[in-house]
């Protein structure tokens, strides 16, 4: 089967003969190009699975990592059919290799037979990498909803992966629409949501937090559930989701109509501090969710529980807490007659940890003689069950708690906010402070270069772009960067005379002392300076699918952000127009009276356009439909100029229109007399002119923005 990736383009193959799993949903499938992707594939695809995928795909959560490990099978990119409707049917997510559901490690049983060298230790780091998975989605905004033993895999290294992640739910950071998680299982759903149906519940993180609380216990208590024990009511014992509802913890300092189960481990194997937190999480959180221990809370007591392990001294894989006497789990193998929890190395080696429990010995009477044969037959000993590994593969230390560091192929997308928060956006104003003097300083000389005609700033401006433009073209010889050599050079020779007229201005500025000059770029930095902010703040909304149309609140959006370009672009256009025909006039007698007069009347044409377009584009979009914008895998170059140059003229035009009517008001930047503007320019007209200077800062900023790739 052969799709195509939606933001990177390429042409992927699946391998349909090799399954390596599915479900109601979908299946699984190996990537024929790149092993360590795999491919889910919807049965019946719907356009809320590909909206919801492609929000999961613009915000990815800052999941911890490890070398060679997602702790998140999150989606790198979407997948579409080849044919005209090209429509999402799935998508690819990391491949986990050597990774078993979290079951197989905390069940006696599994454990004993798959993993007999997993020991008490391995299961605190078991715990503590599956809440720093889910803390890193609740600091994204995401809830994991369906939280329970097969969504979570664990490597022999006790490193865990979320899987099935296109279940959790989503918010769209812009739209705010909830894409909600359907499904749950009972025995780890809190009392709250007992009962209700989950496609009409919106789960928040204390909800999530119940059923992180129900894995650990089952981790750390060899797979009891914190809420299993012996009825001592009267009649039929209620069933377990009955006794969550209740809030009967048999564990609880309350009293309740349960005792814990005579195979369950004594509740005092645990460390104080988490038998503190259960009791919080179970007891006090059943009417009060939000007092349930958040991740943070885990962390930092799972963290000390294994700090707090000793080994015994009769088995080296028996690890306890250094608050306990004696090593609880010699006591354990004696109650379960010799099935040791832990066995040790030697025990594994020769296999006897596979041998099944020792009954005890009944004498039997018997009415009659047993009748015996003269050769008896040998007892055939049960088969044992052969481990394919190599011994001492558990020798190494534990890997570390997971890194913070990004997988290579997740694409570059950012978080909302810039994904940095205030010093995120105080990085980018400053940035912006320094973009708007060059900015101003650029324009001032060219006004400069053309009205008081200096030599000086033409030949500063002209050097500047034979520069930029042979070195770019000598860049390509020594770095190939994927770009032709006529656009290399056009780029190079662009930025090379954006610099160096603004050098050159600024030195005819300061020698001859212009007040204006100095003037302008500070209006600059401080317009810069908001610009920055601006850009860090509020992103694109790259949550959007890349193609087709939308309507509702995400037309209404998306119509507003096309419709302040269009009206950008066709204010221009006329401006254009009115100068051509002026040009036609015989009193029109020099270029820069044409020139004088181009700019006065862009200005307010494009402000009086793109503000219509954005009350035009807000109408008609929900009813309609909005066309998305541009993505690509990687935001940069031409496509994340023009992508840039579309969002950066829909912020230009809020930043002007905001700025056109306060400053004149505040009387603390002298705008009127800057822009040589008439004393009678009322707060109506000051705003159009905002907004069209604005649209044409915004859009030459976030293309070159854009462009360079810092979103």
């Amino acid at each position: 089967m052969q799709l195509q990736r939606q933001f990177s383009g390429q042409i992927v193959t699946l391998d349909t003969q090799n399954l390596i799993g599915g479900g109601g949903e979908g299946r699984i499938y190996p990537v024929l190009q790149d092993p360590s992707l795999v491919a889910k594939i919807y049965h019946k695809p719907t356009d809320e699975d590909a909206d919801k995928l492609t929000v999961m795909f613009s915000h990815p959560p800052d999941a911890p990592m490890a070398a060679g490990h997602s702790a998140i099978a999150w989606p790198v990119d979407l997948l579409h059919t080849l044919n005209s409707k090209q429509q999402i049917i799935g998508f690819l997510m990391p491949r986990v290799f050597r990774a078993e559901p979290i079951h197989i490690f905390y069940n006696p049983r599994n454990r004993r037979e798959q993993k007999p060298l997993f020991n008490y230790r391995y299961l605190h780091r078991t715990a503590r990498n599956l809440v720093a998975a889910v803390n890193a989605l609740h600091k994204s905004g995401y809830a994991v909803g369906d939280i329970n033993e097969s969504n979570m895999l664990v490597t022999d290294t006790a490193l865990v992966t979320l899987v099935d992640t296109d279940s959790f739910q989503v918010r769209d950071p812009y739209t705010l629409e909830v894409y909600r998680c359907p499904v749950g299982k009972l025995e780890f759903t809190p009392p709250e949501l007992q009962g209700q149906s989950f496609r009409e519940v919106d789960r928040l993180p204390e909800h999530d937090l119940f059923g992180v609380a129900v894995l650990i216990f089952q981790v750390l208590m060899e797979g009891t559930h914190p809420f299993a024990g012996v009825y001592q009511g009267r009649g039929e014992p209620p069933s377990l989701e009955a006794r969550i509802q209740a809030g009967h913890f048999p564990y609880s300092k309350k009293r309740v109509p349960y005792r814990p189960t005579p195979l369950a481990p004594n509740f005092k194997i645990l460390h104080p501090n988490i038998q503190e937190l259960f009791i919080d999480c179970f007891e006090k959180g059943h009417k009060h969710p939000t007092e349930r221990p958040d991740t943070k809370i885990w962390l930092q007591a799972l963290r000390e529980a294994e700090d707090n392990l000793i080994i015994c001294q009769k088995n080296h894989q028996h690890l306890y807490g250094n608050h306990l006497k004696s090593c609880p789990w010699c006591d354990r193998t004696k109650k379960l007659k010799g099935r040791d929890p832990f066995p040790s190395r030697e025990a594994v080696r020769n296999q006897k940890h596979l041998q099944p429990a020792q009954p005890k010995q009944r004498k039997l009477l018997s009415l009659r003689p047993q009748k015996t044969t003269t050769t008896p037959r040998k007892p055939v000993p049960p088969k044992p069950i052969i481990i394919n590994r190599k011994m001492g593969q558990y020798q190494p230390l534990l890997t570390p708690i997971l890194t913070k560091t990004k997988p290579p192929s997740l694409p570059i997308i950012p978080l909302p906010g810039g994904g940095n928060g205030i010093v995120g956006i105080a990085k980018d104003a400053m940035w912006g402070s320094l973009w708007g003097v060059l900015c101003a300083a650029a324009v001032a000389g060219l006004v400069l270069g053309i009205i008081k005609g200096s030599l000086a700033v033409f030949g500063g401006t002209i050097v500047g772009m034979l520069w930029g433009g042979f070195f770019a073209l000598a860049w390509q010889y020594i770095i190939p960067v994927g770009m032709s050599g006529s656009s290399l050079g056009l780029t190079g020779a662009f930025w090379g005379g954006f610099i160096a007229v603004a050098i050159s201005g600024s030195i005819y500025g300061i020698s001859n002392r212009l007040e204006s000059f100095g003037q302008a770029v500070l209006f600059g930095g401080f317009v810069g300076t908001i610009w920055g902010g601006f850009w860090s703040a509020f992103k694109p909304p790259l949550t959007l699918p890349g193609l087709g149309r939308v309507w509702g609140r995400r037309g209404l959006f998306l119509g507003a952000i096309w419709g302040a370009f269009l009206g950008t672009v066709i204010g221009a256009i006329l401006a254009g127009v009115f100068v051509f025909q002026e040009s036609m006039n015989e009193n029109s007698n020099s270029w820069l009276e044409l020139l004088s007069i181009f700019i006065s009347s862009m200005i307010p044409a494009i402000g009086v356009g793109a503000m219509g377009g954005i009350i035009g584009g807000a109408v008609l979009g929900p009813i309609l439909g909005a066309p998305t914008l541009p993505l690509s895998n990687k935001l940069s170059g031409m496509r994340g100029a023009f992508l840039g140059g579309i969002w950066g003229c829909f912020l230009g035009v809020i930043i002007g229109v905001i700025l056109g009517g306060i400053l004149p008001q505040l009387g603390s930047i002298d705008l009127v007399r800057i822009m040589r503007i008439d004393e009678d320019f009322t707060i109506i007209l000051s705003t159009i002119f905002g907004a069209g200077l604005g649209a044409i800062g915004g859009c030459f900023s976030g293309a070159a923005w854009g462009g360079m790739g810092k979103w």
